[in-house]
């Protein structure tokens, strides 16, 4: 199929040296003329709009002093991927079902109190936990630790069996992806893990490359976290030695059983973008891991059986519990 496709490209220039781009494509509905004159007018609207020559970010906490925005205009071919239907994703629902049933039935005669002032509520027959005002404050790139989450994909992971050639699902979770808009504390993407049952936020990651040089800058980052972990959340220190792998490490602990952990990592080597090492930013509710471990083995337990199952019939190795999956992986005879 003839697409027109505009690349754009955002970048931001810190005051510690640091250069966070952020890339993404819009595609037009044809690859005609007039289609691609439409796009070229787009890419300039965009280029105008998101290039200043001293940009002062919204987010306080983050130190970008000057933002720009370049967009090019290409013609080409899109190859639309043919997808079938995944054969383990019914059991894998049906589980997803039961443990939700199992939660709200709990609640079922009225709220249920849980752990360091968490509740259990039964809505309409689904279950609803009600977490803590400290943790309903975590909020990153517009989504705060609690909130129901929309349109995530189940993944697992898997280990291989020793002496074997086969691999066992061993951890499932709800995961979904958000490119930030602007570089929040130097990182581009934020993960957030679910409560199958519940689909609440239990844990947010914030992940980013960064251009660091020496362990200088990266201190300097880090101490820039811990005044926005203090200020807005009332984050207390934790002690936290630093591995030797890591140029900077630091723990805090919000309320009663929040933690966050802001980490440093070189990379192997300097990449072609400048960047030589990685900075991830962890949030994660420890009264939750209890429940959260026992739904992700559950589910894990009911992904491997369906998918030992198909692997015994057709020799399709599956690992995905997405509804579809691509054809091209099935050909394979491994999806992932």
């Amino acid at each position: 199929m003839k697409m027109t496709v505009i690349s754009i490209t955002k970048s931001w220039f810190c005051a510690t040296g640091v250069a966070i781009i952020a890339s993404y494509c819009i595609l037009t509905h044809n690859g005609t003329v007039n289609g691609k004159s439409k796009a070229e007018q787009v890419a300039s609207r965009i280029c105008k709009d998101g290039t200043t020559s001293e940009y002062k970010s919204k987010n306080r906490h983050s130190s970008a002093t000057k933002k720009t925005t370049t967009a090019k205009v290409a013609t080409k071919e899109i190859k639309i991927p043919k997808y079938v239907l995944n054969p383990i994703y019914t059991p894998f629902t049906n589980a997803v079902n039961k443990l939700t049933e199992e939660m709200a039935g709990i609640a079922k005669g009225g709220e249920v109190r849980l752990k360091n002032g968490f509740s259990l509520l039964n809505k309409n027959g689904k279950p609803t936990i009600v977490f803590p005002e400290a943790y309903t404050n975590v909020c990153i790139g517009g989504v705060a630790m609690g909130d129901v989450f929309k349109g995530g994909n189940f993944l697992v992971r898997r280990t291989k069996i020793d002496d074997t050639d086969q691999e066992m699902i061993d951890e499932v979770s709800i995961c979904g992806y958000k490119r930030l808009d602007e570089p929040e504390f130097y990182c581009t993407e934020v993960t957030y893990s679910v409560l199958p049952s519940t689909k609440q936020i239990v844990s947010i990651r914030m992940t980013g490359d960064l251009s660091v040089r020496k362990t200088s800058n990266a201190d300097r980052m880090i101490r820039e976290i811990k005044q926005w972990m203090k200020e807005d959340y009332g984050a207390v220190d934790l002690h936290a030695e630093v591995p030797d792998r890591m140029i900077a490490l630091k723990k805090f602990r919000i309320g009663k059983g929040i933690y966050a952990e802001v980490a440093v990592t070189w990379k192997k080597q300097r990449m072609s973008d400048g960047s030589d090492a990685r900075i991830e930013i962890n949030f994660t509710t420890s009264e939750l891991e209890e429940d959260s471990l026992y739904e992700r083995q559950a589910l894990g337990a009911a992904a491997d059986e369906a998918r030992v199952d198909e692997l015994n019939k057709s020799g399709v190795n599956y690992f995905t519990v997405r509804p579809k999956v691509k054809e091209d992986d099935v050909k394979r005879k491994v999806v992932r």
